[in-house]
């Protein structure tokens, strides 16, 4: 009996390992055809590496875009739920994964609709003191931590103060009469360092910190996230506001008056093909037409033509002295608005030597003259404004007699000069000196 039951046995199994096609019989009809099995796969030779297999992949910027996509999605929870199961029907059927943290806790009561999934998530989260990270794919929810972030100071360690007084005031005062009006106005020796710090730690929080470097510029803020995005974008403001920089191109020259005792601003508008009633800073948008203009009126000094480029609110000197005779100082403070208008503040003194006194048979001191002004002027960038008025009695040669001139002499007679002073500020673009 043993030996039939092997022979069957052995006929079953290559009976198995042949193809069947079809099968015959009656019962064929109600058989459903075997298919041929697979082809072998091909062996892979001993020390080969396997080939590739395709991964799918999203990018850090198709994730971002993913997280901000609409999804017309809505959520209704009328009991509160746990937030992680709310957080897992949130991210359901979406490329991502969560990682919640063990400390996260809290529930969710309310509906979402056609949010975002970013919004969605800070709608449910913020309430509960939650934060949610996004690294690849992942969306790590933890709880409300704080963070540290680190940010430049681009300003200069070094106080600028200026201070500057027009007028002599009297012993008695400058309201008691006889006095001299006195106007004095400064810039403070402010701490840009120390102002930043206050106006940072103004928006942080109780428990937040700010630590700033003065060597190396450099401020470290530890806070909330939002905290540090508030902070982030009071610093990039301060740092564009006050990083504008201003250009100031001036001109000063002295008209030596051959008749009357000023310019005739009239008879410079009319030369120059202006209304009558125009401004006397309109008259300096063309700086030769207006000296050509002012020949006519007498003789024309070019006293000098500086050019200095400073930022907002910091003063800027011009100065230019002749020892013994004249100088001439010029003080702007430039106040540069996003729109483009420049508020100046201009002051200038103009000394001059107008002679000796004197005080005995050997003595004598020289006469010093001192004018002075202080102005506030607006403007728009590239425009001209024009500071004039201020005069100085001189002695201005005349034509010689027969006599006086076979002798080799020099008549002179009283006259005025006026001094003519032109600024024109032009926003300077970053990168650029044009």
């Amino acid at each position: 009996m043993l030996r039939p039951a092997i022979a069957a046995a052995m006929l079953l199994a290559s009976v198995q390992d042949m193809p069947v096609v079809r099968l015959a019989g009656p019962s064929a009809a109600r058989q459903t055809p075997v298919q041929p099995p697979p082809p072998p796969r091909p062996q892979t030779p001993a020390g080969t590496a396997l080939p590739p297999l395709p991964v799918t992949q999203m990018d850090a910027a198709s994730a971002q875009a993913a997280l901000d996509a609409p999804r017309h999605l809505t959520l209704t929870f009328v009991e509160a739920r746990p937030i992680d199961e709310v957080l897992h029907l949130l991210t359901a059927d979406t490329p991502f994964s969560l990682a919640i943290d063990a400390d996260v806790t809290g529930a969710f009561r309310g509906e979402l609709r056609d949010l975002t999934l970013r919004e969605a998530l800070t709608t449910l989260l913020a309430p509960l003191g939650l934060d949610f990270t996004l690294d690849g794919t992942v969306i790590h929810i933890t709880r409300h931590r704080a963070d540290t972030r680190q940010f430049d100071l681009n300003v200069l360690n070094v106080r600028r103060v200026l201070q500057r007084t027009t007028g002599a005031a009297s012993p008695a005062g400058p309201t008691s009469q006889g006095g001299h009006a006195t106007l004095t106005s400064s810039t403070p020796a402010d701490d840009a360092f120390a102002a930043i710090e206050e106006g940072v730690q103004a928006l942080l929080s109780e428990t937040g910190r700010v630590h700033i470097d003065r060597r190396a510029g450099l401020a470290t803020v530890t806070d909330y996230p939002e905290r540090l995005e508030r902070v982030a974008l009071y610093l990039e403001t301060l740092q564009l506001r006050s990083s504008r920089e201003v250009r100031v191109q001036a001109q000063a020259f002295e008209v030596m008056l051959t008749g009357g005792s000023s310019i005739d601003w009239r008879a410079v508008r009319q030369r120059l093909g202006v209304s009558s009633d125009a401004p006397t800073a309109g008259l300096a948008g063309d700086i030769d037409a207006l000296r050509a203009a002012l020949e006519l009126q007498g003789d024309l000094r070019m006293l000098w033509a500086p050019e200095v480029t400073t930022i907002n609110n910091e003063p800027a000197l011009m100065r230019i002295e002749t020892p013994g005779l004249e100088s001439l100082t010029l003080t702007v403070v430039p106040q540069i608005s996003s729109d483009g208008i420049i508020q100046l503040a201009v002051t200038h003194t103009w000394e001059d030597r107008a002679g000796e006194r004197k005080e005995g048979f050997m003595k004598s001191t020289a006469i010093e003259r001192v004018t002075e002004g202080d102005t506030v002027t607006r403007l728009l960038s590239g425009s001209a404004v024009l500071l004039s008025g201020i005069l100085r009695p001189v002695q201005i040669p005349k034509q010689a007699t027969s006599a006086a001139a076979f002798f080799g002499a020099q008549p002179k007679r009283d006259g005025y000069a006026e001094l003519v002073v032109v600024l024109r500020p032009t926003i300077v673009t970053a990168g650029t000196r044009n």
